[in-house]
């Protein structure tokens, strides 16, 4: 019989989640493309169109929930009932869930792909309150009951693995792997000299994120505002492309740039642009204009934005918590937490000295190509091979 993969994204709610579930559907049908894969997604949500818009495979189909599936309790009763009943009628032979969980009524072989740290870090929810504190706790309590049941778990990176199995002490899971995201293959064949030299980029500082307040934008927008102020950086500008999650908070940052005032005295164009999300050409166009890549994030399991700049020749400014380590290597300049004076200083070299800027753009270009999703596929799909002849 005919194999055949449910991938549940009824969880997907962010724009990097969104990536890592179509390059997993897109590879995994290509990788295995006499196998059936269906993709489970909530209707009417923010990644509905978009996805219905990419181009999977012949062996890959949606599942669309019913738009109530957006609220957890809606999604929890989704899961275990219709979801079950569905995969039964459909001979489903194995899933993929894609938020770390298991759903314990569906009886198959599951790779339970873990990609966010959120319950696991306390600065994330301790001081906002019971219901945050509270909802965190709900998830811990359903990845410890999949590290327990799941045949497979799997971790964006090393980092994400180690803090959560370092949280959750006394749980012992059947299987652990750790599937890298990464980026498109055929990024891996880009010549660094097809990239605009960083000398004809204008005086620009970019971030591809969620706007939301763990991605730290506010930091680099002050860092700007404050540069601003010094000779050589009057025209420097802040460009933040991704989905506005929090509106005062983004507000609060577009506030800033409104009327810094440059060291000439005059009043330039705004500092701050807040771009909202992009289609693929118009992104890639974001990356070669860009001078300096900024990711100040705190909440990271892997971080495909910052390779994803590095493919693009553009040096990169990160946070040293997280993942991001991990996954960038020496390839970029690291700033500590929180840490807005460094940050300053770290934007300002990599912004006016060209040795180092340059050395970051060549570290860069070898960095991402250590991350593709073919490998990270290849990989998910043989595990998928072992549980399925272990069931046979």
């Amino acid at each position: 019989m005919t194999p055949h993969i449910l991938i549940n994204a009824l969880s997907v709610s962010s724009g990097g989640g969104f990536t890592v579930c179509r390059e997993l559907a897109r590879g995994l049908a290509h990788a295995r493309p006499g196998w059936k894969f269906t993709i489970v997604m909530t209707q009417g949500s923010a990644f509905h169109e978009p996805m219905k818009r990419e181009t999977l495979g012949p062996n890959a189909a949606f599942l669309w929930a019913p738009e109530k599936t957006s609220r957890i309790s809606s999604r929890l009763l989704y899961e275990n009932f219709t979801l079950v009943r569905w995969a039964k009628a459909n001979a489903v032979s194995a899933v993929l869930q894609l938020n770390g969980q298991k759903v314990a009524r569906l009886k198959l072989p599951t790779i339970s792909h873990a990609q966010d740290p959120v319950p696991y870090l306390p600065r994330m929810w301790e001081n906002k309150g019971f219901k945050a504190k509270f909802g965190a706790m709900l998830r811990r309590r359903a990845i410890r009951a999949a590290l327990k049941n799941a045949d497979c778990m799997g971790f964006t990176s090393a980092y994400l693995r180690d803090l959560i199995l370092g949280w959750e002490r006394t749980t012992h899971p059947k299987r652990t792997e750790v599937f890298y995201n990464a980026v498109p293959e055929d990024w891996c064949s880009r010549d660094d000299g097809q990239m605009p030299p960083l000398a004809s980029r204008p005086m620009q500082v970019l971030t591809v994120s969620d706007i939301t307040p763990h991605k730290r934008q506010h930091l680099i927008a002050e860092a700007v505002c404050h540069l601003r102020r010094e000779k050589g950086f009057e025209d420097l500008t802040y460009r933040v492309v991704g989905r506005i999650f929090d509106a005062s908070y983004a507000e609060s940052i577009n506030l800033m740039g409104r009327t810094i005032p440059s060291a000439d005295g005059r009043v330039h164009k705004p500092a701050i642009e807040l771009v909202g999300r992009l289609s693929g050409d118009q992104l890639a166009s974001e990356f070669k204009n860009a001078r300096c890549f900024a990711f100040m994030s705190v909440c990271e399991s892997f971080g495909i934005p910052p390779l994803e700049a590095m493919s693009f020749g553009t040096p990169v400014v990160s946070s040293d918590c997280c993942a991001m380590p991990e996954v960038l290597g020496d390839a970029a300049a690291y700033v500590p937490m929180d840490n807005a004076e460094q940050l300053r200083d770290v934007l300002r070299k990599a912004l006016t000295d060209a040795a180092c800027a340059e050395s970051m753009r060549a570290k860069g270009f070898e960095r991402f190509r250590q991350f593709r999703w073919k490998q990270t596929v290849e990989k998910m799909a043989s595990v998928f091979d072992e549980l399925l002849a272990s069931r046979n």
